[in-house]
């Protein structure tokens, strides 16, 4: 088995274009409310707008504080360019040090 997170993002399209210059990862299928973000033929991550396709779980965008709840881990080499890439796409905070 293995873990496919999906988020709920207001904006599929432009979060899917921060999101594979981010991690270097690919679009695996594009659209407007729903993408998935892969490498190597693996998902790594799916985004979905929020209401869209009447997911009890993925409406009220404002229902909660952005974040709440939520963690996203990668698991990755190449750390510090992650770091760099993340700052050069406007990232407002990320984990600078090592885990």
């Amino acid at each position: 088995m293995k873990a496919q997170p999906l988020i709920a993002v207001r904006d599929v399209e432009r979060s899917s274009r921060w999101y594979q210059r981010l991690l270097d990862c690919q679009s695996g299928h594009g659209g407007s409310e729903y993408e998935q973000i892969v490498r190597d033929g693996e998902i790594v991550l799916q985004l979905h707008a929020w209401d869209a396709h009447d997911h009890p779980n993925l409406c009220n965008a404002d229902a909660a504080p952005h974040g709440f709840g939520v963690l996203l881990r990668f698991q990755m080499t190449g750390f510090d360019k992650a770091v760099t890439q993340a700052r050069a796409h406007s990232a407002r905070k990320f984990l600078s040090s090592r885990m």
